[in-house]
Order: C-alpha cells, then sequence, then structure tokens
C-alpha cells in the first residue's frame, strides 16, 4: 500500500481514519504539528505519535511500538 500525502486528522471523520494506513505522515490544524498516524482503538480514539512528543523519549522506537500496540488493542 501506498502513503498518501501529508493531511489534516481534524478534517478526516472518524469513520474514514480507520482506512487510513497505519504510519502515514498527518498534522492537526497547522502543518507545523505532524506526526504519525497509528490507527484508530476500537473506541474510536485516534493514535498519533507526534513528532515532538516522540523527540522527548530517549528510545523513539519503542515509544512509537507501545503506541502502535495501544492502537490495536493489544
Amino acid at each position: 500500500m501506498k502513503y498518501q500525502s501529508i493531511f489534516d486528522i481534524w478534517a478526516v471523520p472518524v469513520d474514514l481514519l480507520k482506512h487510513v494506513q497505519a504510519g502515514q505522515m498527518v498534522y492537526a490544524g497547522d502543518r507545523s504539528n505532524r506526526g504519525r498516524f497509528l490507527g484508530v482503538r476500537k473506541s474510536g480514539i485516534i493514535v498519533v505519535a507526534w513528532q515532538g512528543n516522540v523527540q522527548s523519549h530517549s528510545d523513539k522506537v519503542g515509544y512509537i511500538k507501545t503506541l502502535r500496540n495501544y492502537a490495536k488493542g493489544v
């Protein structure tokens, strides 16, 4: 599957976000608020690894894996 160009996650309904590929780059309102979309939980919670939060962790890959597992409900 191919990634789409970066898009505003606030402009897309949750029902459609369920079809977005994990790892897709997104932003929230302003293009400087970038992150990686990781999934939508069954409860409708949208999980995104925001760049600022990822940069503040020493184990960046572990942080993203933890969020991805949370999104998948593991």
